[in-house]
């Protein structure tokens, strides 16, 4: 919504936001543990010099899981490009004659921009929600790399969910009881799970917003 709002660098702005989506996740995911290094990375050196002491992040079991949600935040340039879309594509009609009736920012916001770009808002629910259940790349190496452990075992990192399990998700469960143990049954009743988890939380959100619009399901 600043975004649209912008009259003097927005095309600026709008790079600077996206240019970390064309960074491959691994690559990125390097960087950011590099950055937030305890003791030598830039982020806590900064924050020594103002007279913070910054946390262990990616090293903390506390502060890794906020460190995977910096990073994830990051990386929104692709949704962003597609919110922006769907912002400037709402009617200004629609939020004249919101203003003519007495709407304020916070109504025109709530019941024109909204409704509106909802599509949009499902569309990012369903494929948000997949993407997360299949958290894999950035977690492993996040782990692998703040562990000072490289990959070994033909491509299995004993340092996976480093530190203390916090980074530890089911797809790398997966990953690993397939392909560590050897149990490919085991991990491939493991993925129609994960499979039947994304297709039913999928349908969840569809009915909650065919309900929320109003139609009939």
């Amino acid at each position: 919504m600043l975004l649209t709002q912008l009259k003097r660098g927005a095309g600026f702005f709008r790079t600077i936001f996206y240019l970390p989506a064309l960074a491959p996740p691994v690559a990125a995911t390097i960087a950011f543990v590099y950055l937030l290094k305890p003791g030598t990375g830039p982020v806590n050196t900064f924050l020594a010099r103002i007279g913070i002491e910054g946390p262990l992040w990616f090293n903390s079991p506390e502060w890794s899981k906020p460190s995977l949600v910096l990073l994830g935040l990051w990386g929104i340039g692709d949704l962003m490009i597609i919110f922006l879309a769907a912002v400037l594509g709402v009617p200004a009609t629609l939020y004249e004659a919101a203003a003519l009736d007495g709407a304020n920012a916070w109504h025109r916001f709530r019941y024109v921009t909204l409704p509106t770009i909802q599509p949009v808002i499902l569309f990012a629910a369903v494929t948000g929600v997949i993407y997360t259940l299949q958290y894999f790349d950035q977690a492993a190496v996040a782990g692998s790399i703040a562990s000072g452990q490289a990959v070994t075992g033909g491509g299995i990192s004993s340092s996976f969910g480093f530190p203390e399990g916090s980074t530890f998700t089911y797809p790398l469960w997966l990953y690993t009881v397939g392909f560590r143990y050897n149990a490919l049954g085991y991990a491939n009743a493991m993925a129609v799970a994960l499979f039947a988890v994304a297709l039913s939380v999928t349908v969840i959100l569809l009915r909650r917003s065919k309900a929320f619009s109003g139609e009939e399901q």
